[in-house]
């Protein structure tokens, strides 16, 4: 190989290597983060799972701001939250310029923010009054491909098998199960009674049941599972208490 090949060759195999330990330094750095909001959010709890956290963005670009201290997108999904009502729910929560990050006895906050409750039927039965609770979309009880705004709902109440669709609505006076029909055949109950079924499955959901004081703007069902989504921002919105439990 002649000297000018040679050198060429040992350039890039020390770019390679510069490249690699920079991306293995990086890695080990957003882990930290990551570690760090986690405990932040949700203090470890017996029992309960740490919420898991991850930071958006390429190496180059994932810290904003004049100081380079704001995170341009964090992800979070916390487990075993108490809601009203409900108990225990999955809480997700998508931010964007999350600040306070970098210094530890800063509050936590993002400039806009989604968050979704995830109720599994056992949740809605406990608000419901109901036991063996699914949910599932109305064209099939098990399974829901996207988010639907119509679901099936069934379970047991007062010793007698129930199965209900139900409109999933959000108005000005909140976000609610509203009963349309008891639902019969294959994969119904039939000959159930009418107007337990329909009582028993209508239920306006907590103001605060999204946390952080947000209100429900979406309400459906997807892979068996109530999901009540809200947003707030632009403009700052605490992080502190997306994952503690409801007093």
């Amino acid at each position: 190989m002649s000297s000018p090949r040679r050198a060429l060759a040992i350039a890039v195999a020390t770019v390679l290597v510069l490249a690699g330990g920079a991306f293995a330094v990086d890695s080990v750095s957003a882990s930290r983060v990551e570690a760090d909001l986690s405990h932040r959010i949700r203090p470890a709890t017996p029992g309960v799972p740490a919420p898991a956290v991850t930071i958006g963005g390429a190496p180059t670009g994932r810290w904003t701001g004049p100081d380079g201290d704001v995170l341009s997108s964090v992800t979070i999904r916390a487990e075993g939250v108490e809601r009203p009502a409900f108990g225990a729910v999955t809480v997700e929560a998508s931010a964007t310029d999350v600040s306070g990050v970098r210094d530890p006895g800063a509050p936590l906050a993002a400039g806009e923010l989604t968050v979704e409750v995830q109720v599994t039927g056992d949740a809605l039965g406990r608000a419901l009054g109901m036991d063996q609770t699914r949910l599932g979309a109305a064209d099939d009880p098990s399974l829901a491909g996207g988010l639907e705004h119509r679901a099936r709902v069934s379970g047991t109440a007062d010793g007698a098998e129930i199965s209900t669709f139900v409109d999933l609505v959000v108005d000005e006076r909140g976000a609610h199960l509203v009963p349309v029909a008891p639902a019969t055949g294959p994969a119904g109950v039939e000959d159930q009674d009418r107007n337990l079924a329909l009582g028993r499955t209508a239920l306006t959901l907590p103001e605060d049941l999204l946390p952080l004081g947000m209100d429900v703007e979406t309400l459906g069902v997807r892979g068996g599972t109530l999901v009540a989504a809200g947003t707030a921002g632009p403009g700052p919105t605490p992080l502190g208490d997306l994952a503690r439990p409801d007093h």
